[in-house]
């Protein structure tokens, strides 16, 4: 993929991280994870037993397996559980970073947008 393109908006997953996300798993926003989800064919039941995915960071050339996971019936969270460690470490994340993963469908992994990028623009109907 060119990511000199603009990207879809509904394909990107942006989390300002917080104490606990950096000290444990980071708790990604429903709305949008849900938006990726409809994209990435998988269900809850597969999100509550973990799905292994893979973000690459494109200006480093790291390529990290996380498992996205579901938690919670009345309230649920989406969040990266193992793997995240190993990712926040690499990346030297800290809280208050914006942390943005774009869903890169074609290839079937999440893209660290850590570079200058355009969207596509919204198109408002009249």
């Amino acid at each position: 993929m060119n990511y000199n393109d603009p990207l879809d908006p509904a394909m990107i997953i942006t989390k300002v991280l917080t104490k606990s996300d950096v000290v444990g798993n980071v708790v990604l926003p429903k709305a949008e994870v849900m938006s990726v989800l409809t994209r990435m064919n998988v269900n809850d039941q597969d999100l509550e037993n973990g799905v292994e995915v893979q973000v690459h960071d494109l200006l480093e050339d790291d390529l990290y397996t996380v498992t996205l996971k579901l938690s919670g019936i009345d309230k649920p969270k989406y969040y990266f559980g193992s793997g995240w460690s190993t990712m926040k470490h690499s990346l030297d994340v800290g809280e208050g970073y914006v942390l943005k993963l774009y869903w890169n469908q074609l290839e079937n992994k999440f893209v660290v947008l850590n570079f200058q990028y355009s969207l596509i623009p919204l198109m408002i109907p009249v």
